[in-house]
């Protein structure tokens, strides 16, 4: 009697090998990797925009403070930070002087004596009004962002309303005009004032910070990607390849 013999089933799938734990270390280290390149960027670019500023600070402080009031003077080494404490102080001081009655006489008296130099009084004069206006309206300085059509028809482009049009500008052209100013990429500081109508820009839904987050970064980070971040989505480095954890 011939023993059974079993089918053989020629519909079996062979599989495939995959790939290694090497290959998914080296994937796991090179994400890992500009994981810290992306954290340490911001904090590297702070830190040196902090010391620049501080140093500067220093400099210009210690280049009017005599040596013999100079605390490095007798210590034998620099002491960072130092002057920016006296500035600190100092314009504290100022402040403190400026809002008694002999402070405020003393400076009416020095804006009478600049007020006769001919070089010198319409500098003064306009840097003051300007700084003036600025902290009269600190609380409504960017107050919106706004989607503006400009350079041209069916262009858009991100800006901040800083105030309703007033004075002559506003008799020409109209009261219902506002005051947009549309910054340059990645230079924010620069950019262009334009009065358009109220009905042609739309207003979004954005803190000034994040039209400025997005304005500097040329559209790649906008409110909903920095609210992931902010969530601590371990995914946001690579939103088409999640990083693999092991």
């Amino acid at each position: 009697m011939e023993p059974e013999t079993m089918p053989i089933d020629t519909h079996v799938k062979i599989a495939k090998p995959g790939r290694g734990p090497k290959l998914n270390l080296l994937k796991w280290a090179r994400n890992r990797f500009f994981t810290g390149v992306i954290v340490a960027i911001p904090i590297v670019a702070t830190l040196l925009a902090v010391s620049w500023v501080v140093t500067k600070i220093d400099e210009n402080v210690f280049r009017i403070v005599p040596n013999s009031l100079n605390p490095e003077t007798y210590l034998g080494f620099a002491i960072p930070g130092l002057g920016l404490i006296i500035s600190v102080i100092l314009l504290f001081l100022l402040g403190v002087l400026a809002s008694n009655f002999i402070g405020k006489s003393v400076l009416k008296s020095g804006e009478r004596l600049l007020d006769r130099v001919p070089v010198v009084s319409p500098v003064y004069n306009s840097l003051k009004q300007i700084v003036e206006t600025v902290a009269a309206q600190k609380d409504r300085a960017f107050r919106d962002v706004c989607l503006i059509e400009y350079p041209k028809k069916d262009v858009w482009a991100i800006g901040f309303v800083t105030a309703d049009l007033s004075g002559q500008p506003a008799a020409v052209l109209g009261e219902d005009m506002v005051c947009v100013f549309v910054p340059t990429t990645p230079n924010p500081t620069s950019g262009f004032l334009l009065f358009v109508k109220k009905d042609s820009i739309q207003i979004l839904d954005m803190t000034p910070e994040e039209g400025a987050k997005m304005i500097i970064s040329g559209g790649m980070v906008s409110s909903s990607q920095q609210g992931m971040m902010d969530d601590g989505d371990p995914h946001f480095m690579s939103p088409k390849s999640p990083t693999p954890s092991l």
